[in-house]
């Protein structure tokens, strides 16, 4: 069983919904005879991953030809005429949310009868994430296109291997690094035991950019983290600006946690930075209850214990911090 895009029972079920092609009903189809129609998906572009979302922004060309001899004639001229005019497959992009049509629904015939169809779609389309490694983490994005059996005539989907490329050179997307795709035959079960729709799958892996999430939140989650170290600097009379500095720590945390939320959805389990962030908060609150046992032994004219316990955290603070960061991130 293949991985399900959310919301594919409403699609399949409302097959007329964006994507959809539909398809005349004749004489070949009562037959039940598969027709090869060869499929060719370019990725024209690719403009911005959701992860909280778990879908992405793309710009998708479908090329579909099969042949049909009840087209061929003695001229030699290719013709264009009304996709509705002509037997065609029914095709659906299984993991589209919102995708749109923006060329005309005409296709193209060829005296032989080789009849081609071409369209672009645009918009989001939802894929599962594995998200334990964010920032550090590799996706496959994929456009799965299916002819459903019960939709209409029989068909054989095989790639259009007649593809020179299977995406544009330049990408809109500057935060993720795009491998070639490769185009695949990946049918599609609604449930165990149901009948198998033939399907092709567009794939094409993506790795996050590090350098931008250091820029933009590791190294300011550092800068927030090595506030905390600064109380260790402070004299050990100055109690309420000791743990007023923490205070600020811990809610600066708190408050680029939900900033984080933003990235991804919401996990059954913890990604490399949710493991980092864990272990920043348990350093920032052991540090604040170190400060509260500090100024019990300022009260008790101990002064000789609080300068020992400052020396020790201002080596043991950065140590604890950076190792435990190799843990997280270097695993």
């Amino acid at each position: 069983m293949f991985d399900r895009p959310k919301g594919f029972a409403a699609l399949w079920a409302v097959l007329a919904a964006g994507a959809v092609i539909a398809s005349p009903m004749n004489a070949q189809d009562l037959q039940q005879t598969p027709r090869e129609v060869k499929i060719g998906l370019i990725l024209a572009d690719l403009s911005e991953v959701r992860g909280a979302e778990q879908a992405f922004s793309a710009d998708v060309v479908l090329l579909s030809t099969w042949h049909d001899p009840s087209l061929a004639d003695d001229l030699e001229e290719v013709r264009t005429l009304d996709l509705g005019d002509v037997w065609h497959p029914t095709l659906v992009i299984l993991n589209q949310r919102s995708a749109s049509a923006s060329m005309p629904e005409e296709v193209t015939v060829r005296p032989d009868g080789t009849v081609t169809y071409f369209q672009r779609y645009s918009g989001l389309f939802s894929v599962p994430m594995d998200l334990r490694e964010f920032p550090m983490d590799r996706q496959d994005f994929y456009i799965w296109l299916v002819a459903p059996v019960r939709a209409g005539a029989r068909v054989t989907l095989v790639p259009d291997e007649s593809l020179a490329a299977l995406r544009t050179e330049s990408l809109s997307i500057s935060d993720w690094s795009i491998g070639e795709p490769s185009l695949t035959v990946m049918p599609f079960q609604m449930t165990p035991g149901a009948p198998s729709n033939p399907g092709i799958r567009l794939t094409v892996s993506g790795a996050r950019l590090l350098p931008y999430y250091l820029i933009q939140v590791v190294i300011p989650l550092l800068a927030i983290v090595l506030m905390g170290w600064s109380v260790f600097w402070i004299a050990p009379s100055i109690v309420p600006t000791r743990v007023g500095v923490l205070v600020t720590t811990m809610l600066t945390l708190i408050a680029y946690r939900f900033m984080l939320a933003n990235y991804v959805p919401r996990l059954s389990y913890l990604t490399r930075l949710d493991w980092f962030m864990v272990g920043a908060t348990v350093l920032v609150v052991l540090t604040l209850f170190t400060m509260a046992a500090a100024a019990y032994l300022v009260r008790h004219e101990r002064e000789a214990a609080v300068n020992r316990i400052d020396r020790v955290g201002r080596v043991a603070y950065p140590l604890l911090f950076a190792l435990y960061s190799i843990i997280a991130f270097m695993r």
